[in-house]
């Protein structure tokens, strides 16, 4: 008996089995690609929907699953991406659900996205109305719409919903990523719509720790994991500049209908489920995103260079 993990070789996978293992819970890292090998983990290297008797055998006897498999990426704009969101977002959490028992634990990964923004500046709550915006953000509703039905059915699935996921191991194509690449090569860091666009940022660190707590909670339905504090992107530029010691010079550029405004997590479910909400240290998140030591913090006037 272990705990499960899918798209355990993502980058909230990756932190998600570092907190596992250091709990020293038995853990099964399922991915398409090679996941950590580490004591305690069994890797089950397999596609959800092609996989045979390994994963379905280690679904079915989990303590907990945690799933975090899919199709990443609000911006993601190739030619078949509404495919991939389909076959790898909705059809391979179909497929999740009906493969663990009702009486397991099983947290499936959402997004914030599903809100489509905070509205009027206040935090978005797990009873608020879902305006999703963009291909990404539907595929997440109708990924909580099989969740909903599974619950409905007696099922203990726990629908996560994380704000702005940051820090080491995040993927390129994101925003923070590009901008600490951008500064340290000397080259404009795109921004899109404004500065003032606000975003809760939450540590990975402490996502990964919430969602395993929200698996031994066992509590069905839909719980943000974010800080409920927001930062502007001109914050998450200043912190890139005091991490790398070099001033962004940021081109501003138009903001799609995705990219909303602001997002802001109501964590009042999140606190009385675990008893604690995640805080974010921003400057000292991006400086490990970095991979820079801690060090005397710098602070410099953003340039902005008009798309």
């Amino acid at each position: 008996m272990a705990i499960v993990v899918t798209g355990a070789a993502g980058f909230v996978g990756r932190a998600v089995l570092r907190h596992l293992v250091r709990a020293g819970e038995q853990v099964v890292a399922v991915d398409r690609r090679p996941s950590l090998a580490a004591a305690g983990v069994r890797v089950v290297t397999a596609d959800l929907l092609d996989a045979g008797g390994d994963v379905t055998g280690a679904l079915r006897c989990a303590d907990a699953v945690i799933h975090l498999a899919g199709c990443p990426g609000v911006r993601d704009d190739r030619p078949d991406v509404e495919r991939h969101r389909a076959r790898d977002n909705v059809d391979a959490t179909a497929r999740v659900l009906e493969t663990v028992p009702p009486a397991v634990p099983l947290v499936v990964a959402s997004s914030s996205s599903v809100y489509g923004g905070s509205r009027d500046g206040r935090p978005s709550r797990e009873d608020d109305p879902l305006r999703p915006t963009g291909g990404y953000a539907r595929s997440k509703v109708r990924v909580e719409q099989l969740c909903a039905a599974r619950v409905a059915d007696g099922a203990l699935v726990t629908t996560a919903r994380p704000f702005t996921v940051a820090g080491e191991g995040q993927r390129p194509d994101m925003a923070l990523a590009r901008w600490i690449a951008a500064t340290r090569s000397g080259v404009p860091v795109q921004v899109f719509g404004s500065t003032a666009r606000r975003r809760d940022v939450t540590d990975v660190r402490q996502v990964a720790a919430a969602l395993v707590g929200l698996a031994r909670s066992g509590e069905p339905g839909p719980v943000n994991v974010g800080t409920g504090v927001g930062h502007t992107l001109g914050d998450l530029l200043d912190a890139v500049e005091a991490a790398l010691g070099r001033r962004p010079v940021v081109e501003l550029v138009p903001a799609a209908a995705e990219e909303v405004t602001a997002t802001l997590a109501d964590t009042a479910r999140l606190r009385s489920l675990l008893g604690w909400v995640p805080a974010t240290d921003l400057r000292a998140l991006v400086r490990r995103q970095a991979g820079v030591p801690a060090g005397p913090a710098r602070t410099a006037r953003l340039e902005a260079v008009p798309a």
